[in-house]
């Protein structure tokens, strides 16, 4: 009792507002004016839409996540357990080892009684995708702990079996999916094949009945991959057969042609994964075959040709890491608003008056700091919708525009809005680093982002190792021309022609650095030149986001409220914060790449060994 009266205290000495000019942010989870405004006004990067739909689907999920966000910290505290002895009985459909917080349930049911599942369902809401995007940002953001996960991934899942699905798969499982009866997952990493696909050592074998396998072998890092929720989990799973890797959909309980269940699947939990963070979320082990000998999985695609069919879920879900990452990088700036303007430190002296005490926003060093989350998130952010965006074009350029855009979508907020919340932290100071407030949680949540559907790593080697030769260079020389094409968009107009002249210079040094790499590729320096590949990842990626900033101070600045508008005022700020103090270091690392040998290079492993 003597605790709960201390905190209730300190929470509302925190809560004092002295100064009633300002106010906190009207959601402490989401800011739905601005996705919507990122949608609609920033014209050159997201394709028109209707925009009546907008506020209402993003009003209904800033109503969810409202209602619901209280759970989250919940989710995080009480972790999935793994408890074999609750599957003795396989009667049940939905019997599992695998205990989640009891409100995990009701909170996934709420989202599928809400239509959220339904989206992009030509029957449900049928959304457009950046739209269906944007939506997902406004639910994520008060669940960062991953538990709404499970419908992302189902979602991703679904549409990965309508896109390469033979009529028959689709007909027995996608509606299931979609209408949140079934969940979906992705099972492709194993114990010694993470991000090397190429290593998996799961094997599957024909039965003779058409498009049908035995899959035996074991899986690592499946997120959702059992639960006791709902009767049915639909793995999108990677083995090997005489062909290559082919993808299979392998489910929990195998479906009868009626469309009712039946056996249970030969494959068995063995355990979870205690993680750091994103613990709303059972990330499991498990093996097929154990039993039989072998799992049955149904064949996606042609064999040999599952790699071709998986990238299709892997971009979408890097798109939705990306977009995870965004958000927890903005809720970071929420929340260190919300307190910023609470908190009261020191006073200012005042001709005529008493010193006048002063909320902690006013300082500078924290100016500087709410500045940094809000150039990384709203920047990457921006860069995510316009890559879902370009994700439901069908011109063939934009097709193209977006294999670049794919490994710099997934890593650069997951680096840099995971920056973002260490500054968020820091806003608070001793308090950030308690748990009575959410930013140790969301600190935790966001660094999964770099590691997960391909860490930084992985994706620096595939946009200089592949990307920046792919279609003989075609699609890095696109990304280029159209970054030029911005800056000379916004060359002549006052608020952005310095930003346009600083983006040109970084953009030249950038093709001139990347053609320095590719030459030295060309002449066998791979290892020479892939060992400064995360350096060239962060310098495309600050150039695109640096893109993504041009684009909203300069559609900004020509609105006609821009003068009154504080909040338009604060793009441009934003986007010169960022050129100022980010795109600023472009130049730099460019020459370093061109004109050294990385130190990386000549480092043995005996070199730090010993």
């Amino acid at each position: 009792m003597l605790q709960q009266t201390a905190r209730a205290l300190r929470a509302r000495a925190l809560s004092r507002r002295t100064l009633s000019s300002y106010s906190p942010p009207s959601s402490r989870f989401c800011d739905i004016n601005d996705l919507s405004w990122q949608l609609h006004s920033v014209p050159h990067l997201i394709a028109p839409f209707d925009a009546s739909m907008t506020m209402p689907v993003l009003e209904a999920a800033e109503n969810f996540v409202n209602a619901h966000g209280h759970l989250d910290p919940l989710f995080d505290v009480h972790e999935s357990k793994f408890e074999p002895a609750r599957i003795s009985d396989k009667s049940s459909p939905s019997a599992s080892p695998i205990v989640l917080h009891p409100e995990t349930k009701s909170l996934l049911d709420e989202y599928v009684s809400a239509g959220f599942t339904q989206m992009q369902d030509p029957d449900g809401m049928d959304l457009p995708y950046t739209l269906t995007c944007a939506v997902n940002a406004v639910t994520s953001s008060a669940f960062t702990s991953g538990v709404l996960g499970h419908w992302t991934l189902t979602q991703c899942a679904a549409n990965l079996l309508a896109e390469h699905g033979s009529p028959e798969l689709v007909s027995k499982y996608h509606a299931k999916l979609i209408d949140g009866s079934w969940t979906g997952t992705m099972a492709l990493s194993e114990t010694q094949a993470g991000s090397s696909l190429l290593e998996i050592r799961t094997k599957a074998t024909p039965t003779g009945n058409p498009g049908e396998y035995k899959i035996k072998g074991a899986k690592m890092w499946t997120s959702g991959a059992d639960h006791g929720m709902y009767d049915n989990v639909i793995h999108m799973l990677l083995a090997k057969t005489e062909a290559g890797i082919s993808l299979f959909l392998v489910p929990k309980n195998l479906v009868n042609d009626d469309g009712s269940l039946g056996a249970r699947n030969d494959y068995e939990i063995n355990g979870v994964n205690h993680k750091m963070g994103c613990r709303g979320l059972a990330n499991c082990y498990w093996s097929l075959g154990d039993e039989t000998g072998g799992a049955t999985g149904y064949l996606i695609g042609e064999e040999g040709k599952g790699l071709n069919c998986m990238f299709f879920m892997m971009n979408e879900m890097r798109i939705h890491v990306g977009i995870g990452a965004a958000v927890c990088g903005k809720r970071g700036l929420q929340e260190s608003l919300t307190y910023a303007v609470d908190r009261i430190q020191g006073r200012r002296k005042q001709p005529n008056s008493p010193p006048k005490p002063i909320p902690i926003i006013e300082h500078n060093d924290v100016k500087r700091m709410l500045l940094q989350q809000k150039a990384y998130s709203e920047g990457a952010m921006m860069l995510c919708l316009f890559a879902a965006s370009l994700s439901e074009s069908s011109e063939k350029s934009n097709k193209l525009l977006l294999e670049v855009l794919i490994p710099l979508v997934k890593s650069w907020p997951s680096e840099w809005c995971l920056e973002a919340n260490k500054w968020a932290i820091q806003v608070l100071g001793g308090y950030g680093f308690t748990r009575d407030f959410p930013l140790e949680q969301i600190y935790r949540d966001n660094r999964l982002n770099m590691i997960h559907e391909g860490t930084a790593g992985i994706q620096s080697l595939d946009l200089l190792g592949r990307k920046t030769m792919m279609a003989d260079g075609a699609a890095f020389k696109l990304f280029l021309s159209r970054v030029g094409e911005a800056c000379e968009r916004h060359s002549s107009d006052p608020a952005t022609s310095a930003l346009s002249a600083q983006l040109a210079s970084a953009t030249e040094k950038l093709a001139d650095t990347t053609l320095h790499l590719v030459t030295k590729m060309a002449a066998g320096e791979v290892d020479e030149a892939l060992a400064s590949s995360h350096d060239f990842l962060n310098a495309v990626g600050h150039v695109a986001v640096g893109w993504m900033w041009i684009e909203q101070a300069g559609a900004a600045a020509a609105d006609p409220a821009y003068e009154e508008s504080h909040f338009l005022q604060g793009k441009v700020l934003a986007a010169k914060y960022f050129y100022e103090n980010d795109l600023s270091k472009v130049p730099e690392v460019c020459s370093r790449l061109r004109n050294s040998v990385s130190v990386v290079n000549s480092t043995t492993a005996s070199h730090l060994l010993h």
